[in-house]
Order: structure tokens, then sequence, then C-alpha cells
């Protein structure tokens, strides 16, 4: 009797773990079939010109070929300014006006008074030496003094100290530089004010130092104002690329040239792009789609048969949210992982977000075209009951 019991226990016992090995199997193989793919985002791959750009900021100035400096030829004092740094001026508008300095006018003086001595003396020179009295070489030596006398008179005469002090502008365009008042006493040689020609305006731009390798004269550059709202943009050159750093920003003066009609102010800031390398045809992706792998690798997801398929790509131009990128397996209109490729192993099943949207979009469309189309079979049903039942009810009384 216990033996037959213990024998019984042992099948039980026997028949529940096939049982229950039957069904965790079964569970598991359902979880499998049920495993929901991985969800994505995918745009196609484009082929299309890309153009690769620096940013640049900077502000508008002469250009130091088109600067034209007007000095003070004496010592002077400034008794009025009629203009003032920015302003537009014209060849011959007057700019400013001085005077000589107290000792500017004791210098005048004596030069004045020094030639009439020398005259006189010269006078008495000659005389003597009519007489038999003087020698030749007195008479070389007091005309030889009265010639150097006169000179210095001229000079001063010339650098207007003894005119009417008022300076013009030698071109017609900008004061780029006049930073004096009224009452300033200005040394000889000292630079009263400057005038940009109208065709000498100029970008001087900013770049980092790690881009210099990049730049080249003559490359195309876009220029537009940063203190101006919807300010148009305009096309220039860089003309001259620097090869020094600035010891305060670590940056690089980068000059651009401003065309004439360009609607830019001398002293305005501008934004800059500039063009340093182009390509007419190239495999273009969103940034978000490269990610670097392991081995620092750059690799894309593409999808194919509803699977993922990772690709090693070579980035080459990049423009704003935009970047090259190569490889042997790439083609024009591939679906490329923008969203979620961070979790894509090569061969995952994918699930597209967007063709999610679409076929719910389409389920909704079809189940309101079924409603109607419900409706409208309703319709000749319940007009088909509706005479019948009415003629019924006329026919009983």
């Amino acid at each position: 009797m216990n033996k037959r019991i213990v024998i019984a226990v042992l099948l039980a016992a026997v028949v529940a773990t096939l049982v229950f090995l039957f069904v965790h199997h079964g569970s598991q193989e359902a979880e499998a079939e049920i495993k929901p793919a991985a969800r994505v985002e995918t745009v196609p791959l484009k082929s299309q010109p890309l153009a690769q750009t620096i940013e640049a900021f900077g502000v508008v100035e002469s250009a130091p070929a088109s600067e034209r400096t007007t000095p003070a030829t004496y010592e002077s004092v400034v008794v009025s300014v009629h203009a003032v740094a920015g302003s537009r001026v014209a060849a011959g508008d007057v700019v400013m006006e001085v005077a000589p300095s107290p000792d500017a006018r004791l210098q005048l003086q004596a030069a004045r008074t020094a030639v009439t001595l020398a005259a006189q003396s010269l006078a008495a020179a000659q005389e003597r030496y009519d007489l038999k009295l003087g020698t030749t070489q007195e008479l070389i030596t007091a005309r030889q003094a009265e010639r150097d006398a006169r000179e210095k008179l001229a000079s001063y005469e010339v650098r207007g100290m003894s005119g009417d002090g008022k300076l013009h502008a030698p071109v017609a365009g900008i004061v780029s530089k006049l930073d004096l008042m009224a009452g300033s006493l200005v040394a000889a040689g000292a630079p009263l004010f400057a005038i940009a020609a109208d065709s000498g305006l100029e970008a001087r731009l900013s770049v980092e130092s790690s881009a210099v390798g990049l730049l080249a004269r003559n490359q195309s550059v876009t220029l537009q104002s940063a203190q101006q709202n919807e300010a148009a943009a305009v096309t220039s050159n860089v003309r001259v690329v620097g090869g020094s750093l600035n010891p305060t920003t670590g940056s690089v003066d980068v000059r651009v040239a401003v065309p004439p009609a360009a609607p830019l102010m001398f002293g305005e800031r501008v934004r800059a792009l500039i063009e340093v390398a182009k390509k007419d045809s190239a495999l273009v992706v969103p940034r978000s789609a490269v990610l670097p792998d392991e081995d620092n690798k750059q690799v894309l997801f593409t999808v194919k048969d509803g699977k993922a398929v990772r690709h090693e790509v070579e980035v080459g131009l990049t423009a704003g949210d935009l970047v090259e990128v190569t490889a042997a397996t790439l083609h024009a209109g591939d679906a490329v992982v923008t969203l979620g490729n961070y979790e894509l192993t090569d061969g995952m099943a994918i699930q597209d977000a967007a063709q999610d949207t679409e076929v719910a979009a389409g389920d909704s469309k079809g189940e309101g075209g079924k409603g109607a189309a419900g409706a409208d079979d309703d319709a000749p049903e319940a007009a088909s009951k509706g005479p019948a039942k009415t003629g019924g009810k006329g026919e009983t009384p």
C-alpha cells in the first residue's frame, strides 16, 4: 500500500514538472512573439549641394589704403569743429578751424622780423661792396642769410600759419577719426581728423585661431548687419587674412571689402558667413543621424525591410544642422534613422513612428468611412420599411 502511494506521488510530481515546463516554454515563445520593435524616426537620405561656412562677427571701418589723415602742420589751437566722427562730408567741406598757438605766433613774428633784418643787412653789404669797402665773401654771406630768412617765412605761410585756419575735407567720404574739441592744443604733426573714402569701407572680422587654416583670400563672404532688424545680406570676398593673433582675444583679423552700395554704415557691427568649402553634390543627413561607436567610428542606421542596417561612414563638410556622409552602402533615398538610433543594433526590428502615424490616420479615416457607409446602408432599409409600416396603418381603419 505504501509503495503504491509513493509511486503515485512521484508520478504526480513528474506530471506537474512537465506541465510547468510546457507552460513556461509557451509563455516565453509568446513573449518573444509579442516583443515590441524599436520605435524610430527617419528621413530620406538626400543628395544636394553643400557649403561649409565659418561664422564670424566684426565691425565696419575704413580700409587703411582709403583713409586720408589731415595732420597739424604747426602747433595749433582748435577754434571750432564743424563735423563729428561718422558724419559724411563732400570734398572741400570745412571740417575744422584752427589758429597758431601762442608759441607758433611768436615763431611766425620772429620769421617776419628775420626777413626784414636780413634784407637790410644784404642792402648794406651790397652798398659796401659797391664802394669797394666790403669783400665778395661778405656779400655772399648776406645774400645767403636773406634767402634763408625768406624761405623760413614762406614755409610758415605755406603751412597756413598766416591763413584763415579753415581745414577742408581732401576727399568725399566719412569722417572716420575726429577726437578733438574746441580749445584743444595740438602739437605739430599730430593728426587732426581722417576721412575714409566712400568706396573704401571694409568689415574687420574676428575669427577663431582654430579656423585660420581654412581661410584664404577671395573666399565668398555674406555680410549682414547685426544691429538692424531684417537687414539685407550682401555678398563680398575676403581681402586679407591676418598673420598674427590678437593677444587679448586669441583671434585673427580677417578683412572683407564692403561694396559701395551695401546698406552698411561706418561703425556698424556685422555678422559674416565665410564659405570655406563647397560641393555641388553630397549625401546629406541631419547631425543627429551620425553617432560615434565604442571604437570611435562614425556610424548611422538605415531601415530596410523593417530592420536596422548599420553603416560606418566618413564625415565630410558640415553646414548648420547638416553633415555630409560617405559610404559605399549608402544611396540617395535611403531611410536614415534620426531619432531612436542610440538603442539600435544591426538587424534589430524597426517600428517607424511616421508609418505608425500614417496607419493610425488611415484607420481613423476607415472607421469614419465605415460609419458613414453604415448609415447609408441603414437609410435605404429604413426607407423601405417606413412606407410599408405607414401603409399598414393606413389600411387598418
